[in-house]
């Protein structure tokens, strides 16, 4: 196979070679994007409890570390891309459709009733009991899209209860008089056939979905070091599958949910949704130029090289903390919104709003970087996690998503960028797809799938409104511990660790390539393959070869 890229004429503003490569990622991702934001909620909607929506999400970490390499494994077994894409794709569309058809389980919801009243300044109030309710969010006889959050006390002493929201339809009756809130009562954990239907069926999905968008990073390599292009220009389309059908499901479930019964929502719409664009994309793919690939080289070796190196593995803690943040919020997210009375269109727009913001800031990543640097944007992607995560635990009134959402530019989107160009500076050349392999398993996979584990249960114990808020404190301690460790210790190694390299040029390399817009719905992340930067023998050797005409990032090696 010829793998001289091939460059697009002059005075052509698209390569048709790459039509079909936009329009799968469009679809894939697309399709992702209908769906899986909402299987949170859907698995409440069955009547799973917290506490087993974590234990789902746990079960989930295994799936996205055993996929991409067993992924790997078959591509490089048969030296084809097509026909393991298109298996994964049908047995993905069937997976998560089975889903659908998991019966619910009969739920007796239990409720406690609460009575309360205005104190006399009209600013506080009075809860008649002997203690404070368990849940932040009580049911009133209406419901709107907006409420007032009050002090509330118990009568009788000084004991203070955590403000309590009531909504605006409700506040006349209050005024009037006592007003009556009902608490619901969540049942104990069962882990009966429901549990386990689904997550049987859950686990063959997770495992189909991961497998297939561990295939478009390396494929999406491939044409474009085939036909030429940019690799970020091509990713911009999965993130514009993602900023138009979350939204667009989440409006189709609104609508087709009105004629149900008040609090019964309607999920169907996601399914046939999830299960229509990937009919598409098997269309997509069989047309698609894709070449057959080299087997790549082990890389094990390179590993404990890696590994060795005190940079990298604080950088790797310190990223799968990160990833800790990112899967509690994106697991639990939907969870909130919804206990705030938030409307299903409301959820998706939550994914359009940080994935457009987040657009422009890839082209400035560059400059950015050389002026802040690496380390501090990663503490800057803290911060960003916690206003994130403290800004839903203190509005209630769900609107404020929006501000709140432009935080998810820089703590997910832009700061998978300044990692993946961080790993050229802390790597070689010959080591820099290894890392970003790694980096990849360590954030999208341990990372997210321990922050929603360790989510559920907390939700399980503290509530919800105090488990966002005691994660957005410990995400500001992260980075504030990242920081300290850098300026007391890792600073010395800046520059030190590859003494030959140019880390200005690495940067430029890798930026040059726009290395992966971030893929942030997907729910393992498609960047965990292994292979997906790695560089095959025949590539190697034409780099070799126009040496004098394409200067390497790095020449140098790490020492065992």
């Amino acid at each position: 196979m010829d793998t001289k890229p091939k460059a697009v004429p002059s005075g052509r503003w698209f390569n048709p070679q790459l039509v079909q490569l936009k329009v799968t990622l469009f679809l894939l991702f697309g399709a992702t994007s209908a769906l899986t934001p909402y299987l949170t909620i859907h698995m409440q909607s069955i009547g799973l409890t917290v506490e087993e929506v974590a234990s789902v999400y746990l079960t989930l970490l295994f799936t996205s570390c055993l996929s991409p390499p067993l992924t790997g494994y078959l591509i490089d077994r048969f030296g084809r891309y097509k026909p393991v894409l298109l298996t994964s794709i049908v047995l993905n569309a069937v997976s998560h459709h089975l889903i659908h058809f998991i019966p619910a389980r009969n739920v007796i919801v239990t409720y406690r009733s609460w009575n309360v009243s205005l104190a006399g300044d009209g600013a506080a109030l009075l809860l008649h009991g002997t203690s404070c309710p368990l849940q932040a969010y009580l049911n009133s006889s209406c419901s709107s899209n907006s409420s007032t959050s009050l002090p509330t006390y118990l009568t009788g002493s000084d004991t203070s209860c955590a403000d309590l929201p009531i909504p605006d339809c409700a506040l006349p009756a209050l005024s009037a008089g006592t007003l009556s809130l009902l608490e619901p009562i969540p049942p104990a954990s069962e882990y009966d056939a429901t549990f386990w239907t689904y997550l049987a069926v859950r686990f063959v999905a997770a495992s189909m979905l991961a497998s297939t968008l561990t295939i478009t990073d390396p494929i999406a390599l491939d044409m474009v070091e085939q036909h030429g292009g940019d690799f970020g220009r091509e990713k911009l389309y999965s993130s514009v599958g993602m900023a138009i059908f979350t939204p667009l499901t989440g409006l189709m479930i609104d609508a087709w949910s009105s004629g149900s019964g008040p609090s019964e929502t309607v999920y169907t719409p996601a399914f046939y949704t999830y299960d229509l664009l990937l009919l598409g994309s098997l269309g997509s793919v069989s047309l698609m130029p894709i070449g057959r690939k080299i087997p790549s080289e082990s890389v094990m070796q390179d590993t404990r090289r890696l590994l060795r190196l005190p940079p990298v593995l604080a950088f790797l803690a310190f990223l799968f903390l990160l990833g800790n943040f990112w899967g509690f919020i994106e697991s639990y997210l939907f969870v909130i919104m919804k206990a705030m009375g938030s409307p299903n269109y409301l959820l998706g727009l939550t994914y359009t709003v940080g994935t457009v913001a987040s657009i422009p800031m890839m082209y400035l990543l560059e400059r950015i970087t050389q002026r802040v640097g690496h380390v501090n944007l990663l503490v800057v992607a803290f911060f960003a996690h916690a206003l994130r995560i403290l800004g839903y635990s203190w509005i209630t009134n769900p609107y404020w998503c929006f501000p709140i959402e432009l935080n998810e530019a820089i703590s997910c989107y832009f700061m998978w960028v300044v990692a993946t160009t961080y790993c050229a500076v802390l790597a070689p050349n010959s080591l820099v797809a290894t890392l970003i392999g790694i980096a990849g398993m360590v954030h999208f996979c341990l990372g997210k799938g321990v922050g929603a584990f360790v989510g559920g249960f907390l939700i399980a114990r503290v509530g919800l409104v105090l488990a966002f808020r005691y994660v957005g404190y410990m995400a500001v301690g992260c980075g504030v511990l990242y920081k300290l460790v850098h300026l007391l210790w890792l600073h010395r190694y800046d520059g030190r660790a590859l003494p030959d390299r140019d880390p200005v040029r690495a940067v430029e390399e890798l930026v040059k390539r726009r290395a992966s817009i971030l893929p942030k719905v997907d729910q393992f992340g498609s960047v965990v393959s292994f292979g997906g930067f790695a560089r095959t023998k025949a590539e190697d050797a034409h780099d070799k070869v126009n040496d004098e005409e394409q200067t390497p990032v790095e020449k140098g090696s790490i020492e065992p």
